[in-house]
């Protein structure tokens, strides 16, 4: 893993301020207003990697998913389609809940699924399609929730927000 630099975006989307004021606050990395700031996230993933199913530990720690401009970083990247299932078992009496998000990178070249199984909470928060017909992710951070239970936050601009407690987790990006 290389090592980021601890501002990845310098000159954010200017529909961003209405999201929480002028300070956005994920759990570790930080937007003043002008700058993220990812020092302190990078830090954790780094002390907590360990913790983390491999396939969780290889993507939250690749800088690539996070950086300004590439075909694998969800920043611009739009979400395609969010599937939420549940695999019963033969009685239908326990689920195991499952989502999984497509999204197109900021270059319309290729497409990144990101799988969550074993769901144990979520929220989805919609943009504001009514003014704007799509939606960008700003950032996105991993952290765990508790015990063997992980957490995704997704910001997107216009006022979305996605939010996933799960277990287990898979990616893949394709060439389109």
């Amino acid at each position: 893993m290389t090592t980021p630099s601890p501002n990845l975006y310098l000159r954010p989307n200017p529909g961003l301020s209405g999201l929480r004021g002028n300070v956005i606050r994920l759990d570790r990395i930080q937007f003043d207003g002008e700058m993220w700031d990812f020092s302190n996230y990078f830090d954790y993933i780094k002390s907590v990697a360990n913790l983390m199913p491999k396939a969780l530990r290889d993507y939250s720690t690749d800088v690539d998913s996070y950086v300004l401009h590439g075909a694998k970083t969800l920043h611009d990247s739009r979400m395609l389609s969010a599937v939420i299932e549940n695999a019963y078992d033969e009685n239908f009496s326990n689920a195991v809940l499952s989502i999984e998000l497509n999204f197109i990178d900021q270059l319309f070249e290729g497409k990144t699924t990101l799988r969550y199984v074993d769901v144990s909470s979520y929220h989805l928060k919609e943009m504001d399609l009514d003014s704007n017909r799509h939606a960008d992710v700003l950032v996105h951070e991993f952290s765990i929730a508790r015990q063997n239970v992980f957490r995704h936050r997704i910001i997107f601009d216009h006022l979305g927000e996605i939010e996933i407690e799960f277990r287990k987790f898979s990616y893949m990006w394709n060439e389109l």
